[in-house]
């Protein structure tokens, strides 16, 4: 089975008004396809946050799929 690498990560503002991507969490997703790693990892990421929804801390989740023939 296939591990896929996954982030979920914040759009953050410094104190100069400049833009920052900070990562929430990064973890390895064991799946049979991207669909199924996209919902198990958030459904990880809320119970590590105990959060419902992702989206309440992180803006976007970035998928990496293993590298051919892994």
């Amino acid at each position: 089975m296939p591990s896929f690498s996954v982030r979920f990560i914040k759009t953050v503002c410094d104190d100069t008004g400049r833009e920052h991507r900070a990562c929430e969490a990064a973890f390895k997703v064991d799946a049979t396809s991207l669909s199924a790693a996209a919902q198990q990892a958030e459904i990880d990421f809320c119970k590590q946050k105990s959060v419902r929804d992702w989206t309440v801390v992180a803006d976007v989740m970035e998928l990496r799929t293993p590298p051919a023939g892994a």
